[in-house]
């Protein structure tokens, strides 16, 4: 294996001890430097999992020794500083969502493009073991001509958890600008690019009060819808009915998401992890169980691995802005046509590229 590419973090909060560890998992990449607006925090992240240097900001864009930038800040940031990672000559991964607005997410691509450098973005939980096995056999036939699934993730909202939960709902929040990315990057990996979103939305509760933390008992006010319903059509001709929703009281009985097709359906596991069980049922049997055709362990960092491996190897990172602009673009499409009481259609493509190839073990093979 070449050596390990030199990967730099910016923003040290609540996220980012997952990919701290997740890195340690695979020998494509290395995390060296971490920074944080709180240089405190940063010192204690580095303390904690190893990393050689806690830095300024300014001091990590220009150390010669880091090639690909993490971005961990928050979700209005995440352009910005995406921006700023490409102008230092850096390639640039970040959290989701990819932006705010689709200018800004344009603005990243077109200068990444400029620059030839590359861009990506979380989730790359569809690069799970599981997942890439449901699309091995989607892409077979094992289920025939898949024509239509279903998508559900349905709570009572993060302010029972975490700890400063209030841009959940403000403007740029929501359940589906939060949770949706997981969902719909499976979705369009399996199925292709969306085409056009029709849906309705609603607020159910004027406020919220935070369960947890220094902030305990503190009230939110809610200024943006936490119910959406949608209906999908994907290039491909599926139709997926889709609900994101902060509302759901409970726990819900319904399968996150299920694959439809002419000889049966997949059950998928939960998008947000990268395990789980992957279960087909066809017509006339029951649910079963099915073997994994991937064999590696999954961890948040597998798709800046990827990245490392595309950089190298010369090939398209699966990982990309495209995609995350693409998911990004039919997120807003949701809510606008909610918001509208429209069909609206969803106008970016991307590329599929090829799945993970199968392994017994160790590695992902990228």
């Amino acid at each position: 294996m070449s050596e390990a590419i030199k990967v730099g973090v910016i923003g040290c909060g609540n996220i980012s001890p997952q990919y701290f560890k997740g890195a340690k998992l695979y020998g494509e990449i290395e995390i060296v430097a971490c920074a944080d607006l709180n240089v405190d925090v940063a010192r204690a992240r580095s303390e904690e999992f190893g990393v050689p240097k806690a830095i300024a900001v300014d001091e990590l864009l220009s150390d010669p020794e880091v090639e690909i930038v993490l971005n961990l800040t928050t979700p209005q940031f995440h352009a910005p500083v995406n921006k700023r990672i490409l102008e230092a000559g850096k390639h640039a991964y970040c959290e989701k969502p990819f932006a705010t607005n689709r200018q800004e997410g344009q603005e990243v691509l077109r200068l990444a493009a400029a620059k030839g450098l590359r861009v990506g973005c979380a989730p790359d939980t569809f690069l799970s073991a599981p997942l890439q096995t449901a699309r091995k056999l989607v892409d077979e036939g094992f289920i025939g001509k898949p024509f239509g699934g279903t998508a559900v993730f349905a709570c009572p909202g993060h302010e029972r958890w975490h700890p400063n939960p209030e841009f959940y709902y403000k403007l740029g929040g929501g359940p589906v600008l939060d949770m949706a990315p997981y969902y719909f990057t499976v979705l369009v990996n399996l199925f292709g690019p969306a085409v056009s979103v029709v849906a309705s939305a609603k607020q159910v509760f004027a406020e919220r009060t935070v369960g947890s933390g220094a902030l305990e008992g503190t009230k939110i006010a809610v200024e943006t819808p936490t119910h959406n319903a949608s209906l999908i059509e994907f290039e491909n001709g599926a139709t997926v009915s889709a609900l994101f929703s902060f509302d759901v009281q409970g726990e819900h009985d319904l399968p996150m998401l299920t694959l439809y097709g002419t000889e049966g359906n997949l059950s998928l596991p939960d998008p947000n992890r990268f395990d789980g069980e992957l279960r087909v049922c066809r017509a006339g049997g029951s649910w079963e169980s099915l073997s994994l055709q991937h064999y590696y362990e999954g961890a948040r960092a597998l798709g800046i691995a990827d990245l490392a491996a595309a950089i190298r190897a010369n090939r398209p990172h699966r990982a990309n802005g495209e995609i995350a602009f693409h998911v990004f673009d039919l997120m807003l499409a949701c809510e606008e046509s909610a918001a509208s009481g429209q069909r609206v259609a969803v106008a970016s493509r991307f590329e599929r590229l090829p799945v993970i190839g199968a392994s017994e073990g160790g590695s992902p093979r990228f």
